[in-house]
């Protein structure tokens, strides 16, 4: 798991109280994972929630080989997997898809529009990093996020 995958896990467990949070799930299908999986159980009446993300955490902005048009297919691709999966495997949740990148082009920001998710990018990256910053100040309890080096 990349320092990417753990934050947007983190924000997940953290801040949006999802009960599961899974890295790296790997797809039967052999078409690739999906790198982050948050569910937070339904209350009542209301259906469970999943939020799927894609995370790429290039430091030197978001990009595929072959330019913007290959990024966005293979971003628009990678969620049309996770929307197959989450019909599969969560079909009563109100399922959300994401694509988080610290640093996304604004040529690139306009092409992924359309890309079936939502894009967390650029300085709504970096505002939701803020908000696990402020919940790390207020609080020490522990989440289920440590990692254990036994």
């Amino acid at each position: 798991m990349d320092i990417g995958e753990s934050l947007v896990g983190a924000y997940m467990r953290q801040v949006r109280e999802c009960d599961t949070v899974a890295y790296n799930t790997f797809l039967r299908s052999g078409q690739g994972e999906i790198d982050v999986i948050g569910v937070k159980l339904g209350d009542g009446d209301a259906p469970p929630r999943v939020y799927l993300a894609e995370v790429a955490t290039h430091l030197d902005g978001l990009h595929y080989k072959g330019g913007y048009a290959a990024s966005a297919d293979k971003i628009t691709a990678k969620l049309a997997v996770a929307r197959r999966y989450a019909a599969s495997i969560y079909p009563q949740a109100d399922a959300t898809y994401e694509v988080w990148a610290p640093i996304v082009p604004a040529g690139l920001v306009t092409m992924l529009a359309d890309c079936g998710g939502i894009l967390i990018a650029n300085c709504d990256f970096t505002a939701r990093v803020g908000e696990l910053i402020e919940r790390a100040r207020k609080t020490t309890k522990l989440s289920g996020d440590e990692c254990s080096n036994s």
